[in-house]
């Protein structure tokens, strides 16, 4: 029972152009290699019948949505990772892994519908520091948010909508914050990406249920299962060979091809 919504809106998607080549003999090491770390936390949901837990004190947010609050028995229930690290996010490399977010779908009383999930707010921050050249300093914090709304589907034969279970629920994405944000550091321009190649189009059926027309983007998760959604952490900039020279990110359409979501404003920031 879970999905995201589309990105719509003007914009070419995370096209990092770096301008300028730097001299060689004086350009700034090119960084291949960071380590990092994201905190994540739901920041928002709706409506009051659905309970927070876990929190995470980075963020203020918490970790693990359950629904409906007045249910004694097995809720159902969203979790995100509160704390994702790693050393390995190379430069033009392949992603890494992002915080998962779990989707508990169990059979609720249908009438405590007032208290179901309907909406939230992911939030995510990064903070990046450089390891291969160690250079010192770090980046960050990088924000970005991932706004989903949710559609808890009754139990019924007839689900109304493509489904593999008796029914499955459904996770729109309504809006994100920037997920390609450009930073200087050294001289050099790179672009941190945030992104899933797991949300998919949606039918009309389901889109229709948040009152959207067959354009929205989403997944969905299985009646009486546990659902596990991924995402990526991926920065892109100039190659280490010859320092000051771009490397585009792929077109829109590559991007939509393979499943990624890039939103189309770029933030620079600067390093402190």
């Amino acid at each position: 029972m879970t999905n995201w919504q589309k990105l719509a809106g003007g914009g070419a998607l995370a096209i990092a152009l770096l301008s300028g080549a730097a001299d060689p003999a004086t350009a700034a090491p090119v960084i291949s290699t960071w380590s990092f770390e994201l905190n994540n936390a739901f920041t928002e949901w709706t409506p009051d019948g659905t309970v927070g837990s876990n929190p995470n004190p980075v963020l203020g947010g918490v970790t693990r949505l359950e629904w409906p609050q007045s249910f004694d028995g097995p809720r159902s229930a969203l979790e995100v990772d509160s704390v994702v690290t790693g050393d390995n996010l190379l430069t033009n490399g392949s992603s890494v892994a992002g915080p998962q977010l779990a989707h508990f779908n169990n059979p609720i009383p249908t009438d405590l519908q007032e208290e179901y999930l309907t909406s939230g707010k992911l939030s995510i921050q990064a903070t990046l520091t450089p390891s291969e050249p160690s250079a010192g300093g770090s980046i960050g914090p990088i924000d970005t948010f991932f706004d989903f709304l949710f559609r808890e589907t009754e139990n019924q034969a007839s689900c109304g909508f493509d489904s593999g279970s008796v029914c499955d629920d459904i996770f729109l994405l309504a809006a994100t914050g920037e997920t390609a944000q450009e930073f200087d550091f050294l001289g050099e321009t790179y672009t941190l990406i945030f992104g899933s190649e797991e949300l998919a189009p949606l039918g009309a059926s389901e889109c229709g249920l948040f009152g959207l027309g067959a354009d929205c983007v989403g997944f969905k998760t299985m009646e009486r299962g546990e659902t596990r959604f991924n995402t990526f952490l991926s920065v892109r900039g100039p190659r280490a060979d010859t320092p000051g020279t771009p490397v585009p990110e792929p077109g829109m359409l590559a991007l939509l091809g393979t499943g990624l979501v890039a939103l189309s404003v770029i933030r620079r920031r600067k390093a402190a």
